[in-house]
């Protein structure tokens, strides 16, 4: 599986908080459109994280359920690389075609 690199405009996160400027304001509008890449770079190395845990045998999806706040079914889901955020709108989209 490749792994998406940690998008570079998030490298200066620490300097946005600085003095209000012009070069601020395009850093922060740049960083708010690559959220997106954000979020996948994210997803993308806890699913590397969490498989790496199950494979070791100190840990299952069991064990591993309450430090991350999920049920074991999430653990395998989030190993496998399912999305909860697709899982609710399928949901939501088949309920709302049979109401």
């Amino acid at each position: 599986m490749d792994r998406p690199e940690l998008p570079a405009v998030f490298a200066a996160l620490a300097e946005l908080a600085g003095e209000p400027t012009v070069d601020r304001a395009q850093l922060l509008g740049r960083a708010l459109k690559a959220v997106p890449d954000l979020s996948a770079w994210i997803r993308s190395e806890r699913q590397r994280t969490v498989r790496a845990l199950l494979d070791m045998p100190q840990h299952s999806a069991k064990t591993l359920s309450g430090p991350l706040e999920v049920t074991p079914q999430r653990v395998h889901d989030i190993a496998a690389g399912h999305r909860a955020t697709q899982n609710r709108r399928a949901a939501a989209a088949k309920a709302s075609t049979t109401d």
